[in-house]
């Protein structure tokens, strides 16, 4: 397989894992789990599995670039996430990678004239910032491949990540995480969507790039719909299954350009 089509596999792994990740999220959050809790406990697991993945690498510096990245895709964009699934569903949430969720809060209030909760505001709101983090991660990230491969990126990355949490961790309630049923879904998403998944999309971003694993981003919202209404049951209504439909189309239309 050549390397753009395996980045593109890779990729595409990751945003199924990730898919898994809104649906416990939203689990969670639904159950009272504490989003800053859940994010800290979710990457001091996840921060030794990565090194393990990567052999144990050892720093070869890069420290400010590694630290934007931690402080990105780590701290501030599972920080924003989980904070945003305690307000909207998962299958809202995932529309953070096409900014739909805001879109959505406007035009209901334009076309219904009904004004937008404030919990749906502020889960939208979370939601972008979620975004913004994000999409700055995966534009940058590629930089610190001239002093490690992705996998020895995502190790330092995760690590200081987690220590840019750590100033906020003593405020964190870990009450909610210690049912045999949160620890155990702590200990998933720590390792699936966490480490490993990371690990892949920073090899998708290397060995495609940026732009080419970001097309494949809308297809997020359509696997965790499709997941929240058969595992959440959450409603799928005609119009989602539409736009699902459309969002498959745009995203092999993507991908045929490139």
């Amino acid at each position: 397989m050549k390397g753009r089509g395996l980045g593109l596999l890779l990729a595409t792994v990751s945003i199924v894992s990730w898919s898994t990740n809104y649906l416990v999220g939203r689990y969670m959050a639904s159950g009272g789990v504490d989003p800053l809790a859940l994010s800290v406990a979710r990457f001091a697991l996840a921060t030794p599995a990565a090194f393990a993945l990567a052999r144990f690498p050892r720093y070869r510096g890069g420290l400010a670039h590694l630290a934007a990245l931690g402080l990105l895709g780590v701290a501030g964009f599972n920080i924003f996430l989980y904070s945003s699934l305690v307000y909207i569903s998962a299958a809202a949430a995932s529309l953070f990678v096409v900014l739909a969720s805001p879109a959505t809060q406007l035009l209901q209030a334009m076309l219904h004239r009904e004004a937008p909760g404030r919990g749906a505001l502020l889960g939208s709101a979370l939601a972008i910032l979620a975004t913004l983090s994000w999409s700055l991660y995966t534009v940058l990230v590629r930089r610190v491949y001239n002093f490690y491969t992705p996998a020895e990126a995502m190790a330092w990355i995760s690590l200081l990540g987690t220590l840019a949490m750590s100033p906020l961790a003593a405020y964190a309630d870990y009450h909610a995480l210690l049912t045999h049923t949160h620890a155990a879904l702590v200990v998933y998403i720590a390792l699936i969507p966490g480490a490993v998944a990371y690990t892949a999309w920073n090899t998708a971003v290397k060995l495609a790039d940026p732009q080419s694993a970001a097309s494949l981003l809308p297809l997020m919202p359509v696997i965790t719909t499709a997941l929240s209404a058969v595992l959440l049951h959450e409603g799928l209504s005609p119009l989602q299954t539409v736009g699902m439909a459309l969002a498959i189309a745009g995203v092999y239309m993507a991908l045929r350009v490139k």
